[in-house]
């Protein structure tokens, strides 16, 4: 009995570990699966656990595919995985221009914006980024003073939930989205130290949901082009994407690196998703209403440019009002000595 039990959880762990393995392409549900692969080892685990106590042989077996789930959910390699000494300052010299930035999915506009404030002046975040932003989200946050702490802005409102900002410590040049999103991509050229820009994205490619998948899909290759501008740069937002998605990776091979995966201080696994348990059910909310929900994947990303980089700190921080939990990023941008 415990061998058929073995089995059964085994093969509820498969069709996330199978999507995976195939990069968890559109269409649907291969992109649903993929982005449960990090759910899937724990039957997975437990599969092999149960296993053991019928036969050696079947514990075995079935502690293959559990490795597999398992060493995907791992961190990279040292401080960053292989891009680790890309993003270390290039030798002794160079001064660091330090930005602290903070993106969060604002969930059609009803993130607390006295709460997102105290967050931005607790963290002292010189660049916001806010998706799913709404007019009416806009006004929220000009009567809470955020133009106190971060006094310029590139927004394009929108309502419900393809409405994307940024605001910025320093003076913000628009630049032209990226083309061809469903969502707003604004982007906007900053200078932390004259002379020295910094180019700002944020982004919210489509989620992969019913008929959207192939949107999804199709929204994150074209974020691609950005990897070889040269330029430094950072790239943040709601990507609807997870490291178990092959058109997520493809960002991340293409020149790109995750904050949450190479920072020097970075709670593992930094997941981002979901921060509210009404995201389950109503039932859900009604009998947790005060509870956190337990995040299961990492969907809310910070990506920078390798090169002259060191990321000092990535984790993600609570915003009452929403069911995404942001990201606080602490990157420093090596400069040549004047």
């Amino acid at each position: 009995m415990t061998g058929v039990v073995a089995l059964i959880l085994t093969a509820v762990a498969l069709p996330p570990l199978l999507s995976r393995l195939t990069g968890g392409h559109a269409p649907r549900p291969g992109p649903q699966l993929a982005a449960l692969a990090t759910v899937a080892t724990l039957p997975a685990t437990a599969a092999v656990a149960v296993a053991a106590f019928s036969a050696w042989w079947l514990a075995l077996l079935l502690a293959i595919p559990a490795a597999i789930l398992l060493a995907w959910q791992l961190p990279p390699r040292g401080p960053g995985g292989r891009r680790a000494a890309a993003a270390r300052p290039p030798g002794p010299g160079p001064t660091a221009v330090t930005v602290r930035v903070l993106t969060l999915n604002a969930r059609g506009g009803w993130a607390d914006p006295a709460a997102l404030l105290s967050r931005i002046r607790e963290h002292q975040v010189d660049v916001l980024a806010v998706q799913e932003l709404t007019r009416e989200m806009v006004g929220r946050l000009d009567q809470a003073g955020l133009a106190s702490a971060l006094p310029y802005s590139h927004v394009d409102p929108r309502p419900d939930s393809p409405g994307v900002g940024l605001w910025a410590r320093w003076p913000l040049a628009a630049l032209p989205p990226v083309p061809g999103m469903e969502a707003a991509a604004p982007r906007a050229g900053a200078e932390p130290v004259p002379g020295h820009p910094v180019v700002l994205t944020a982004v919210h490619p489509a989620a992969p949901q019913l008929s959207r998948a192939l949107l999804w899909q199709r929204d994150l290759t074209r974020l691609l082009p950005l990897a070889g501008t040269g330029e430094p740069q950072i790239v943040m937002g709601d990507f609807n994407a997870t490291r178990d998605h092959q058109a997520f990776r493809d960002l991340l091979d293409a020149g790109f690196v995750d904050c949450a995966d190479v920072a020097r201080h970075r709670p593992w696994p930094g997941f981002t998703w979901p921060a509210s348990w009404d995201v389950y059910s109503d039932r859900a909310r009604q009998r947790f209403p005060d509870w956190p929900a337990l995040p299961l994947m990492r969907l809310d990303h910070v990506l920078v440019t390798p090169a002259g980089t060191t990321v000092r700190q990535a984790r993600p921080i609570r915003v009452p009002g929403t069911d995404h939990l942001a990201v606080l990023a602490v990157i420093e941008f090596s400069q040549p000595p004047s």
